[in-house]
């Protein structure tokens, strides 16, 4: 599915069509709004309400009593269901990162991919002991396991 996605992303943000000047502005202006709402709190986490995966995502943040942020960006990333601002939110992250899929955590402003996938993704973060020092880094492991 990871292909569809790319290419649905843009497309959905109304990349290709004809005011494509509007749609580099809107994407501009995406990226801004994202490298403020990552930065601003120490994780960040990009999600649809209606994911199991980031479903998933949240509820091993908070067994691991990690401090966090949620940004749903709408109910899931179908036509209707997607929120306002969305769609080239979505597209943003899929030029930031390359991922467009959703969850899509962010640790001290970095990009570290959903749940099971990324650079180095959530879970395995977890799993080879990177997650402990991304967090200490953010200083986000005031009440966390970690600490």
């Amino acid at each position: 599915l990871k292909p569809v996605f790319k290419f649905l992303a843009p497309l959905q943000a109304k990349a290709g069509g004809s005011d494509d000047e509007g749609y580099q502005n809107e994407l501009e202006a995406a990226i801004r709004d994202i490298k403020a709402e990552t930065t601003k709190d120490n994780v960040v986490v990009y999600t649809y309400e209606l994911s199991p995966f980031s479903s998933e995502t949240l509820a091993l943040l908070n067994s691991l009593k990690v401090e966090y942020k949620e940004i749903s960006l709408g109910k899931e990333w179908i036509p209707g269901l997607i929120g306002p601002g969305g769609p080239i939110k979505r597209a943003a992250l899929l030029e930031m990162t390359g991922q467009s899929s959703l969850p899509h955590v962010f640790v001290g402003g970095k990009a570290i991919g959903g749940l099971f996938s990324g650079k180095p993704g959530l879970l395995p973060a977890l799993q080879n002991g990177e997650l402990p020092n991304l967090l200490k880094n953010a200083q986000t492991s005031r009440n966390s396991v970690f600490e």
